[in-house]
């Protein structure tokens, strides 16, 4: 396929020798090492990342005999979709070497992105002659934002599979174009077969393989500069090399019409729905923004808006090349053959009524990174700064591409479900250290959408604690809460969730418990002024007082405190207290500065106090103290009346107070030890 360069009008050694390319490219193997070490650290931002919901989908739904992955095969997945290749591949490939632990699957990601990044690099090789050329695409396709969600876990198993399967097939494809040779033409279809198994998208590689008949339809003396293409196929020749391919695609769609009773799901609200409504389409236009890196959310914080400024130069000067790109026109018969590859792989989604996500643009990144090569092929005349520009443009794609993965880290689908569910799993282990079968964990209504996603339903409980009879309901999609008058349901627990948090609620049914956070609000307040401030009659707190009620986030969970200040004593009375009695008290450290302070817990009964906790925190410097510290303290040889709880908060040993709010949870009594 390579065109000799003696057949073409400017051969490749015109262009080294005009030193329009930056002197970088002229060194492959230096740029790819270059690459690899940038990709890792790019990418290596999701690392902390939990499972999502996709990821804990995989993980609940492995085949490990025939007849589950025969079943696959005959039918749709929970979610209306047909990728039956992916469960086995997860379940004896993947599985074993990560079991539950989300970084392996991290690592597993970058690693098939860097391959497949390569591979790129060969096909851009084989399209053009100059490696040079083909560099510039790898640049911009292995550096790419939208690589950050292909390289998160394993949540895009099936993505993984369609662009291995897809690269292979051109590979097979091209050189089957070249040599003519039947066995390439059956790989060509092997491979095929094998991508519609992974991701319905594969149903448009047809038209991929067509574009690379037509990018192959130009005599040698016709070809720009560079342009690989030694065979010159007609378009009777490209029909009927692709025909066969596309009666696949077809007998793929009746199956699959056939096996689900519908193509698309019927119920409008479902993601996969389709629809022609004119909103979908408008909301497409973000992947014309992400195809230059570019997020088009609007910044939430000042630092967050102050990264946005590398867009501008971008975006000019990706309007400057695509106006460079349409200048010569075999350059704009290449790109709009390139540019039909890119929007057949992209058309299956464009009118599915589910939100643009920017994976689906992966694949389509390969076409547009040959477009971004054409780039780097000179023109007749061309001035050297156009060549300082296209080196402007790269290192600006890069810091663009860097902002917009930062911005995905923060808020985008994946990463905001890995931080709820990390978040609920870490709480609900600090209450639950074990969950007793047949448990059901219930969240209240919440302003989160897609709540009952980020668990995958149960799968999250029954991962993690191994045990397949616990549940989870959710509020959010019409599970009512039972009945609060009723007597209380054994191991039922309610929680709520509030901004990627799980949240403590009080005690849903009456009399579980006796709360002593309201009494607390009315304890005898005792105070040391030997403990400096200011001054005493008012402090800098929200009610100005000593005491003052308070919502705590800490670790990934948001509980109702009472929070006092260094030098303050808090007393507070109990109620009968009876026999087996259990106190649950959590204690936090509401800033992380200062020097620490001192927590006591102090029980007084019959005119004798007892220590029940003495803990200095330090959470500036120790991370142990950062979080939720729990205590569940038995109160049997306390039971009885006239018994007194005394909360302490001292400055300790250098008497500094800034900053020393120790904030008090749960402070109930019941007669459980764990709750």
């Amino acid at each position: 396929m390579t065109i000799a360069a003696r057949d073409v009008k400017f051969p490749v050694r015109q262009i080294k020798k005009n030193k329009f390319l930056p002197a970088a490219l002229a060194r492959p193997l230096g740029v790819i090492v270059t690459v690899v070490v940038l990709q890792v650290g790019f990418y290596s931002i999701s690392w902390n990342q939990f499972f999502c919901g996709d990821s804990l989908y995989y993980l609940s739904r492995q085949t490990y005999n025939w007849s589950q992955v025969r079943a696959n095969f005959l039918r749709e997945d929970d979610v209306g979709q047909y990728r039956p290749l992916t469960y086995p591949v997860f379940t004896h490939v993947f599985y074993p070497l990560g079991d539950l632990n989300p970084r392996v699957y991290h690592w597993a990601g970058l690693v098939i992105h860097i391959l497949i990044s390569l591979a790129v690099f060969g096909f851009l090789r084989r399209l053009f002659v100059d490696s040079q050329v083909a560099l510039a695409g790898y640049l911009f396709f292995a550096l790419h934002c939208v690589a950050y969600f292909i390289s998160y876990d394993m949540t895009f198993l099936a993505d993984w599979l369609f662009a291995v399967f897809l690269l292979l097939m051109i590979a097979c494809f091209l050189k089957f174009l070249q040599d003519r040779h039947p066995a390439f033409w059956v790989m060509t279809l092997v491979w095929f077969v094998l991508a519609l198994l992974s991701k319905e998208t594969a149903v448009m590689a047809p038209f991929v393989l067509l574009s690379l008949c037509m990018l192959q339809s130009r005599t040698a003396a016709e070809c720009s500069a560079g342009l690989a293409g030694r065979s010159a196929p007609h378009l009777w020749r490209a029909v009927r090399d692709v025909a066969p391919f596309v009666s696949i695609s077809v007998v793929y769609v009746l199956f699959v019409t056939k096996m689900k009773g519908r193509l698309y799901p019927e119920l409008p609200t479902h993601p996969f729905h389709f629809s022609l409504a004119p909103s979908n389409l408008v909301k497409d236009h973000k992947f014309l923004f992400w195809a230059f890196n570019v997020d088009p959310r609007l910044p939430k914080e000042w630092v967050e808006g102050l990264s946005l400024l590398v867009y501008l130069p971008q975006i000019a000067l990706a309007a400057w090349a695509l106006l460079r790109l349409a200048r010569d026109r075999q350059r704009r018969w290449i790109a709009g053959w390139l540019l039909f590859c890119a929007g057949a792989l992209l058309f299956p989604v464009l009118f599915l009524v589910e939100p643009p996500y920017p994976h689906h643009l992966y694949m389509p990144l390969v076409a547009l990174s040959g477009m971004i090569g054409l780039l780097f092929l000179r023109l007749p005349g061309e001035r050297p700064l156009a060549r300082r520009l296209l080196v402007a443009l790269l290192c600006v794609n890069l810091a663009a591409s860097y902002v917009t993965i930062w911005r995905f880290n923060e808020r985008s689908w994946v990463a905001h479900g890995s931080k709820i569910a990390r978040n609920v799993l870490t709480s609900l282990k600090r209450h639950h250290p074990t969950l007793p079968p047949h448990s059901v964990v219930h969240l209240t209504k919440t302003k989160e959408p897609n709540s009952i996603w980020y668990f995958d339903r149960h799968s999250l409980l029954q991962l993690f604690y191994r045990d397949a009879s616990l549940s989870m309901r959710f509020e959010d999609i019409g599970e009512k809460l039972p009945p609060k008058n009723g007597p209380p349901i054994p191991n039922y627990f309610i929680y709520g969730l509030w901004e990627e948090n799980l949240e403590l609620l009080p005690d849903y049914w009456k009399g579980q418990s006796v709360e002593l956070l309201d009494w607390a609000l009315q304890g005898e307040v005792g105070e040391d002024r030997t403990q400096y401030y200011p001054q005493f009659d008012e402090f800098m707190t929200p009610n100005g007082r000593r005491v003052f009620q308070h919502a705590l986030v800490r670790q990934g969970e948001k509980r109702n405190t009472v929070v006092t200040i260094a030098g303050t004593r808090l007393r507070i009375p109990l109620p009968f207290v009876e026999p087996g009695s259990w106190l649950h008290v959590g204690l936090a450290s509401v800033n992380d500065i200062g020097d620490g302070f001192n927590a006591m817990l102090l029980i007084e009964s019959q005119g004798q106090r007892k220590v029940l906790i003495d803990r200095y925190m330090e959470s500036a410097r120790m991370a142990a103290d950062a979080g939720w510290i729990d205590y569940h303290l038995d109160l049997g040889r306390f039971a009885g009346s006239s018994n007194f709880l005394i909360l302490v908060c001292d400055a300790g040993p250098w008497g500094r107070t800034e900053a020393d709010w120790l904030a008090w949870s749960m402070l109930k009594i019941d007669k459980q030890k764990i709750r």
